[in-house]
């Protein structure tokens, strides 16, 4: 494995374990606005716990076979890290501030250790 993609699989791991966390954190919340009868806004937190659940078990799975050098493997980690960088700067721009940055950060150093040169050809066999 390319010295690149150790750490890098390492924040696979780190970042579906959070993802996780998150997701079931939201739908929490989700269902004690719903037990309480504020259904308002309750869509979109509900659609965000289920985008954070279903990305942390891509993420797990893609840490999981990390090994079987499959080049789909590195596309998801990379889209993924694509969407949470995207996610990060629409964050920060919609006035998250300096708790968006490690976000930003995390998302940027794990995809460049799946895009590096070596990445892609310890991935293609």
């Amino acid at each position: 494995m390319p010295k690149s993609v150790g750490p890098a699989l390492v924040g696979v791991w780190v970042q579906a374990v959070l993802n996780l966390a998150v997701g079931f954190l939201l739908l929490a919340l989700v269902n004690d606005a719903a037990d309480h009868g504020q259904e308002e806004g309750a869509g979109l937190l509900r659609f965000l716990a289920v985008l954070s659940l279903l990305m942390a078990g891509a993420l797990l799975l893609c840490g999981v076979f990390a090994g079987k050098r499959s080049n789909g493997i590195r596309v998801t980690v990379v889209v993924i890290e694509a969407l949470s960088l995207l996610s990060g700067v629409l964050g920060l721009l919609q006035g998250g501030g300096v708790p968006v940055l490690p976000g930003i950060a995390f998302a940027l150093a794990v995809l460049r250790g799946f895009s590096s040169a070596e990445a892609r050809n310890w991935f293609d066999r």
